[in-house]
């Protein structure tokens, strides 16, 4: 707003003038009055009182040379008070000596103004002055905000590096804790396998030597006694390859997958010979050799097993892209699983059949997601009982959607 520009009564600043001469609070009021609130003092003391009643002013015009109180001193009171001691003062006095002008800038007035002043002057300084007050208000408000937030942010980073302390300690004791159940794993998994490969081979030995002096039923138990033993050997041996997984390190290659695929088919052959084995086109993968090998290995070998009772027992290897990550599955049309367990299957020691339709450990498949997870991939499955299964797994993290 133009300095000349009368303000509506509502939105006026409120202006303090001080001095003991009436007649120069008649002339300033006057001029000043179309444009601010104005409050009139007749001395320093009274200037002092009136600049600390509420609403405050905004900018005091004060007299230099009123008696008893003079303006120097007045401006020094109106600075020790912690309400009025930011309000802009401007001097206003009849006194042309430049050494006045300096005592009262040090002092801490913004301006100086001589009598009589020009109404036009007067407007302008007295507008520039509030105009510079408002700046120093918003100046001071953002760095009250700043200093705020500076708090906060110190506040929030202090928090983050006592978190980042706990979390650490955590992981320390996790990593110590992991460590001691690796440990303990290894070697109560050595213990457990020397006395159990000693039964093992004593009841083998017995069953050569001794077979023909038991009737059906000692042969029989004699049978679940090395088949008992066998089974618990691989079990050992599962659980020992699964916590090894946690430590191996991936060493990436290009991979030929159909190449891997096909020389499980023909290990695992023999062993079915009724199975029939289709293998599609398999995309090269960069992912670590033996982990793919053994993904690959334990999901072929599952199709194979649940198959087995099937007349025409038939298990397809293939692969698709998906958003230029490719996708591998292994399918069979064996015993098949009720889907709604679907989310169990990958967890240690999880069945869906018991041991007297197909033998196994219940590691297998929490090794394959372990392994497929390794590579940043995923691994599901989908069943339809008596008909087909179906395993999928990719062996890198899925491509970004597009936005």
């Amino acid at each position: 707003m133009s300095p000349h520009a009368p303000a509506p009564a509502a939105t006026r600043t409120t202006i303090l003038l001080a001095d003991d001469a009436p007649e120069y609070l008649v002339l300033l009021g006057e001029i000043l009055s179309p444009h601010y609130n104005v409050r009139l003092a007749g001395s320093g003391a009274g200037a002092i009182e009136l600049a600390a009643a509420a609403p405050l002013p905004s900018l005091i015009l004060l007299d230099v040379d009123m008696p008893g109180m003079d303006g120097y001193e007045t401006l020094q009171r109106l600075r020790a008070q912690p309400s009025t001691r930011d309000i802009p003062v401007i001097f206003v006095t009849g006194n042309n000596d430049s050494s006045d002008e300096k005592r009262g800038l040090e002092l801490g007035a913004v301006d100086y103004i001589t009598k009589p002043p020009r109404p036009a002057i007067l407007l302008a300084r007295v507008h520039n002055q509030l105009e510079l007050q408002c700046s120093r208000d918003a100046l001071q408000a953002q760095n009250a905000a700043l200093a705020v937030a500076i708090d906060q942010r110190t506040r929030a980073e202090n928090e983050a590096r006592r978190l980042n302390e706990v979390l650490d300690a955590r992981k320390q004791a996790l990593e110590r804790a992991l460590k001691n159940l690796e440990t303990f794993s290894y070697s109560v998994s050595h213990d457990l396998r020397a006395p159990l490969r000693a039964v093992a081979g004593y009841a083998e030995m017995l069953n050569e030597s001794q077979a023909e002096k038991l009737d059906d039923e000692g042969r029989h138990m004699l049978d679940r006694i090395i088949a008992g033993a066998h089974k618990m050997d691989r079990l050992i041996q599962d659980i020992l390859d699964y916590s090894r997984s946690e430590r191996l390190i991936r060493k990436d290659t290009l991979l030929d997958m159909k190449m891997l695929a096909t020389q499980i088919v023909e290990e695992l052959k023999p062993a079915y010979p009724a199975a029939a084995f289709s293998l599609g086109e398999l995309p090269g993968v960069t992912a670590d050799r033996t982990m793919a090998q053994q993904i690959l290995a334990n999901l072929i070998g599952n199709a194979c097993k649940f198959s087995a009772k099937r007349s025409d027992p038939h298990i397809e290897v293939g692969a698709s892209v998906v958003n230029g990550v490719a996708e591998f599955f292994v399918r069979d049309n064996g015993a098949g699983f009720n889907q709604k367990y679907a989310g169990k299957l990958f967890h240690l020691f999880q069945r869906m059949h018991s041991e007297q339709e197909f033998a196994g450990t219940g590691v297998g498949l929490a090794l394959v997601k372990r392994l497929v997870e390794f590579h940043g991939g995923r691994v599901n499955a989908e069943s339809v009982p008596g008909a087909r299964t179906t395993f999928r797994f990719t062996l890198a993290p899925d491509a970004p959607a597009d936005c």
